[in-house]
C-alpha cells in the first residue's frame, strides 16, 4: 500500500501515475490505482475515459430500503461495478465528498470494501488530495510506504515534514516514509534533504516530454524508457517492492 501526499500543486498525481509506470514495468501486477483527490484527474494520466467516483455510492446506498441484500454485500458489488479496468492498472476513483447528514456508517463500510478490493492486487498506489486532511479522516487503515512529493523549496519540505509529524501524531500504521523531490534545482543547487531525516527516494528532473505527452492524451504508464521522469522513479523501484512478494 503506497500512499502519496504532499501539498497542493507539488505534482502528486504527476508522480503517482510515474510510480505506477515504474511498478508494472518491474513485473509486478495486477496493480490498483487509487484517486482520492475530489479533483480526481488521474485517469488522464493513465488513459481511462472520466470514471464515476464512489462519492455518490454514499448517496445511493442510504437511498436505498431496507430488506434483502445487506448493505455491506449491496455496497461492495456497487463499488466493484465502479473499477475501470486496465491491462496492468485498474483505477477506482474515490469523486466528491457526501452532503450533509452524517455518513459515518456507510464511509465506513467503503473503508472496508476498498480494503479488501485492493486484497486482490499486488499493490495499491493512491493518490491523495493536497494537505493533511485525508490524514486526520484515517482514510487509509494501513500505508507500507507514505510517498510524500515536495519541490526541493524550505517551504516544500517544511510541509513534507508536517505531513509526516501528523502521521505520527494520529499514530497511523506507516511502514516507511521518504521523501520525492519533484522538479529539482539545477545540479548542485537544493541537493539533499536539509532539515528532514526523511530518506530521499527520488529527484524527478525536469522532464519537457510530458506536458507534450499529456496533451496528446497519452498514458504516462507507455512512456518510454529514455523518459528522465521515468527513469529516476524507475531506479527507486526496488526499495519500495521490497517485502512485497514478488
Amino acid at each position: 500500500m503506497i500512499a502519496v501526499a504532499g501539498k497542493g500543486g507539488v505534482g502528486k498525481t504527476t508522480c503517482s501515475a510515474l510510480l505506477l509506470r515504474a511498478i508494472a514495468a518491474s513485473g509486478l501486477r495486477p496493480l490498483l490505482a487509487v484517486d482520492a483527490d475530489p479533483n480526481a484527474n488521474l485517469h488522464i494520466l493513465l488513459g481511462f475515459p472520466q470514471p464515476e467516483g464512489l462519492g455518490s455510492l454514499r448517496e445511493e446506498l442510504l437511498a436505498r430500503p431496507g430488506g434483502g441484500t445487506s448493505k455491506e454485500a449491496l455496497l461492495e458489488a456497487m463499488v466493484q461495478r465502479r473499477v475501470a479496468e486496465g491491462k496492468d492498472v485498474d483505477l477506482v476513483t474515490m469523486g466528491r465528498g457526501e452532503g450533509p447528514g452524517c455518513y459515518c456508517y456507510v464511509n465506513n463500510l467503503l473503508r472496508q470494501s476498498l480494503s479488501r478490493l485492493a486484497g486482490g492486487y499486488r499493490a495499491v498506489v493512491v493518490d491523495n488530495e493536497a494537505g493533511m486532511e485525508h490524514l486526520s479522516r484515517r482514510n487509509l487503515r494501513r500505508i507500507d510506504h507514505l510517498v510524500l512529493v515536495a519541490d526541493p523549496s524550505p517551504r516544500g519540505i517544511k510541509a513534507a515534514c508536517a505531513i509526516r509529524e501528523l502521521a505520527d501524531r494520529l499514530d497511523l500504521k506507516v511502514g516507511k516514509a521518504w521523501l520525492l523531490l519533484n522538479r529539482p534545482y539545477a545540479a548542485g543547487e537544493g541537493a539533499g534533504t536539509p532539515g528532514t531525516s526523511i530518506p530521499l527516494l527520488a529527484a524527478i528532473p525536469h522532464d519537457p516530454a510530458l506536458p507534450a505527452w499529456e496533451a496528446a492524451g497519452r498514458s504516462f504508464l507507455d512512456l518510454p524508457d529514455g523518459s528522465p521522469a521515468a527513469s529516476s522513479i524507475g531506479r527507486a523501484i526496488p526499495d519500495l517492492l521490497q517485502g512485497a512478494g514478488r
